[in-house]
């Protein structure tokens, strides 16, 4: 059984993003600097059994055949005239001022999001003779498949407790045993991913998961763990079974450190309680769903259904930081502060320089007008003759479409030298900001790739590869382009322009969630995920250069 069924066969049964693409799992570099390089995700389509052709798997395509539903050409189209109407919001074309996510406050910053769904499908009298019973998806994840086929493409992911409309009967084959529902508006899902059908909408009091804010830069509550060996708990624990729980921590850390326990009971040592889920250092990250009180101590329930001590997390907020955006192509060159050192001026015609005592912030932008040799050292200098060393500014600059690239087409620029991002309608560049990279050499893959997969949050964790251990739940705003590397929030840390990642692209959460709507595909109502396909959809392009 090849890694990729394995985990969709048992994934299904976990909390979390789904299953990105083929070998994202166990493959590519990775470290705990971002925490953001190798993506274990948890979902699936939760099946067991073997694939078997035949049947009336794939019978049904993307918004078509069996099964009805809107077409493919009538969404694409939809989403098309809505990509239209807000490229005209953001002045292209000689459109006027520009409006929504690409209108600037005074610091030049967007004010609103972009949006990140597709226009709404109507839900018709037709639709309803067509997707006459409601499902609830109970499972933490739901891959959403183009056809009833395991080997038809993802184009999507619900999340647990979303509610959708399915046809009437069953179609089997297909690798799912169990047989497969068409949703509304399109794709189909094996009913033993974690899909509940009734005639009337299933009940959802037994889900404890929140969904994320799909308006805030920070979807959903994270908390940091503070305590080396917190433990996290199937249920909530007797005062005995606490005390059990961190003298075997207490031991553990004695003897092996911060070496990870490991969760399966078998291999780990015999006085870790039954209770006990699995043990988490200091500076893992987790997302609660409730606070439950038990034995007068507060608990935390997270997002994966396992409870810890509340003294022994953090509430974690993530930077403020904002990109800027632009008016047109003379915006750019874009100087972006990203150390915070003292501008320096020459002292008359001596040729020498001398520091002024003040010190640009960092993360502000500011206006220089050249760059310059000054003995051993390159500096930027503005039009008062302020001088600031080049290793503390991250210059944005506009670059040539590339071949491949259409006109009208949303796509972002990374350049790795300057630590910066561009994002451009076409030729015109709409929005600029700094970010955080791979700190080696080939880390971040140059070249133009595409947009491979979508999600609102994703978890990450470290794989055996890595020199440490890590856990991030629920990374915000992640968009995979190249195998596993991706661009996403970054809640753990602020230091964007400077490279930090294993690879990822790490921006600030509000510029994650800001480009999560600007690049194709979006996501349909509801859904937690997309990937190229979905509604019609071409991937965007990310093209990195050094």
């Amino acid at each position: 059984m090849d890694t990729q069924r394995a985990l969709e066969i048992f994934g299904g049964f976990l909390i979390g993003a789904g299953v990105t693409v083929a070998g994202y799992e166990l493959v590519g570099p990775s470290g705990p600097g971002d925490a953001g390089e190798v993506a274990v995700e948890d979902g699936g389509e939760g099946e067991g059994g073997e694939a078997s052709p035949g049947g009336s798997a794939g019978q049904g395509g993307s918004g078509s055949g069996q099964g009805g539903g809107p077409s493919s050409e009538a969404m694409a189209a939809a989403a098309e005239e809505q990509r239209k109407a807000e490229d005209a919001a953001a002045g292209a074309g000689g459109g006027g001022p520009a409006t929504g996510p690409y209108a600037a406050d005074e610091n030049g910053s967007y004010v609103d999001f972009t949006n990140l769904y597709y226009p709404e499908v109507a839900f018709t009298d037709e639709h309803a003779a067509e997707f006459p019973k409601h499902g609830l998806v109970t499972a933490g994840a739901a891959m959403v498949r183009q056809r009833a086929d395991l080997e038809s493409p993802r184009i999507g992911m619900l999340r647990a407790g979303t509610r959708v409309r399915v046809d009437s009967e069953r179609t089997f084959g297909g690798g799912c045993t169990s047989g497969w529902h068409k949703i509304f508006p399109e794709g189909w899902v094996c009913l033993k991913a974690g899909l509940e059908i009734g005639d009337e909408p299933p009940d959802d009091g037994t889900i404890d998961v929140d969904a994320p804010d799909v308006n805030a830069a920070m979807p959903l509550d994270y908390w940091r763990v503070n305590h080396d060996g917190t433990g996290f708990f199937h249920r909530l624990p007797s005062y005995t079974e606490q005390d059990r729980a961190d003298a075997a921590a207490k031991a553990w850390l004695a003897t092996k450190g911060r070496e990870p326990m490991p969760t399966d009971r078998s291999a780990r040592p015999d006085d870790v309680p039954a209770v006990v889920k699995e043990y988490l250092n200091a500076g893992y990250y987790v997302t609660v769903a409730s606070e439950h009180v038990h034995a007068k101590r507060h608990f935390l329930k997270t997002n994966r259904g396992v409870y810890a001590r509340k003294y022994q997390l953090g509430k974690k907020d993530g930077s403020e930081f904002r990109g800027r955006v632009l008016s047109g192509a003379d915006d750019l060159p874009m100087y972006f502060i990203v150390r915070e050192v003292e501008f320096q001026e020459r002292m008359g015609d001596t040729g020498l320089i001398e520091a002024t005592g003040e010190k640009p912030e960092r993360r502000t932008t500011h206006a220089f007008e050249r760059k310059v040799r000054i003995g051993d050292y390159d500096y930027y200098e503005d039009a008062e003759g302020k001088l600031l060393r080049a290793y503390a500014v991250g210059v944005a600059e506009k670059i040539k479409r590339p071949p491949g690239i259409e006109s009208e087409e949303h796509w972002v620029h990374v350049d790795l030298s300057e630590q910066t991002l561009v994002a451009y309608i076409g030729d015109r560049p709409v929005f600029a900001t700094i970010v955080s990279t791979g700190k080696e050499k080939g880390m971040t893959p140059v070249g133009v790739h595409r947009v491979q997969s979508k999600f609102i949050v994703t978890s990450m964790r470290d794989q055996p590869v890595e020199d440490e251990a890590y856990s991030i739940e629920d990374v915000p705003w992640t968009q995979y382009f190249s195998n596993n590397v991706a661009l996403h929030g970054a809640f753990w840390h602020g230091g964007f322009g400077l490279v930090r990642s294993h690879g990822c692209v790490n921006l600030s959460p509000a510029d994650a969630r800001w480009l999560f709507g600007f690049t194709e595909p979006r996501l349909p109502q509801g859904w937690a995920a997309s990937m190229p396909g979905v509604m019609g959809s071409e991937p965007s392009a990310v093209v990195v250069t050094e």
